[in-house]
């Protein structure tokens, strides 16, 4: 389960490199709580590396956390619709990543 804070289209894709895509307005987080930030594709093509999540990253004020904690880092599913993740894998990374400011 999981309530929707954000979604936004992605356009302009290439072929290589870093994508990014910006929320039409940022999204306010608070600390001790733990999000999820995801995408869905259609064409079945993503980044992984395994095992990744076998621990957990800080950066700075944010914490990564590791594959068996809080529900699991690196979640997925499959389907032809936007769902919520709750499946994971080997501790795998799919990196989607996020712009975080604290102010």
């Amino acid at each position: 389960s999981g309530q929707l804070l954000a979604s936004a289209t992605f356009t302009g894709e290439t072929a290589s490199g870093w994508q990014q895509v910006n929320f039409s307005t940022p999204v306010v987080i608070s600390a001790g709580t733990t999000y999820i930030a995801s995408y869905h594709t259609t064409s079945g093509f993503y980044s992984i590396t395994r095992p990744y999540f076998a621990s957990q990253y800080v950066n700075g004020l944010l914490t990564a956390l590791a594959s068996g904690a809080s529900g699991g880092n690196g979640v997925f599913t499959y389907g032809a619709t936007n769902t919520f993740p709750t499946s994971s894998f080997s501790a795998t990374n799919y990196w989607v990543d996020l712009v975080f400011n604290s102010d």
